[in-house]
């Protein structure tokens, strides 16, 4: 594991600790037409392949942001990779600036065109079979094994399944266009991992169609703290 990232997930644990899921969120900063910066507060929600809880086999040092295709910042990505996230935490008034570049990964992306990715993840052991699996990590599981992908690649799809879950009913039917009603995974299809709602099938297929990972590739960390001042370390 990179030294940025371990004293990253120690920072984010003892803030975790101190105020709360809030100190999960940070700035992205894109650039939009014209060369202006645009910034906004998202979500950073791991690394990808990893969770607190659910071990998938898999870690990373590529960070994971939740979006709408439709939102600006996806425009704004399309026409310029490069990003930077300020990341201040308050418990312990610890300041991340990570720069890098965004993948954008929605329901039919290229797996081809994220080769470049594959040297940024490490399998893990999964000490054996799980006494208890998330919906969660059970789609992501079965999507895995359903697609035959090699054992050294990530699925990326498997993934997408794995955060749209994570990601709550009241969240997902904001990424549909009646925005009326909160749209629950009761179960998966067993055959490929997929959610399965027979009430709002539709529902959930339109706001999966609107779903997508931003994948962040950190190609620099700049760490401040009162006790330490400003570090690089990428």
């Amino acid at each position: 594991m990179s030294v940025w990232k371990r004293q990253l997930q120690s920072s984010l644990k003892e803030n975790i600790e101190k105020t709360g899921l809030s100190a999960t969120y940070a700035s992205l900063a894109t650039v939009k037409a014209g060369n202006f910066p645009a910034v906004r507060t998202v979500v950073m929600r791991d690394f990808a392949g990893e969770h607190h809880t659910d071990n998938t086999g898999w870690s990373s040092d590529l960070l994971v942001v939740i979006t709408d295709k439709r939102s600006d910042k996806v425009k704004e990505l399309e026409q310029n990779a490069n990003v930077e996230v300020n990341w201040y935490m308050n418990g312990t008034m610890e300041q991340y600036r990570l720069g890098g570049t965004v993948d954008i990964i929605g329901k039919n992306h290229d797996s081809k065109q994220l080769e470049h990715l594959n040297g940024h993840f490490k399998r893990v052991e999964t000490d054996g079979e799980y006494n208890h699996k998330s919906l969660a990590l059970e789609m992501f599981l079965q999507q895995e094994k359903s697609a035959s992908t090699t054992t050294n690649k990530f699925n990326w799809q498997a993934e997408r399944l794995r955060h749209f879950y994570q990601f709550g009913p009241d969240m997902r039917k904001q990424m549909t266009s009646e925005k009326k009603h909160p749209l629950d995974i009761p179960e998966m299809n067993p055959e490929d991992g997929w959610f399965r709602n027979n009430q709002v099938q539709d529902l959930l297929e339109e706001a999966f169609e609107n779903f997508v990972l931003l994948v962040i590739k950190v190609t620099s960390v700049r760490h401040w703290s009162p006790t330490t001042g400003t570090k690089s370390m990428l």
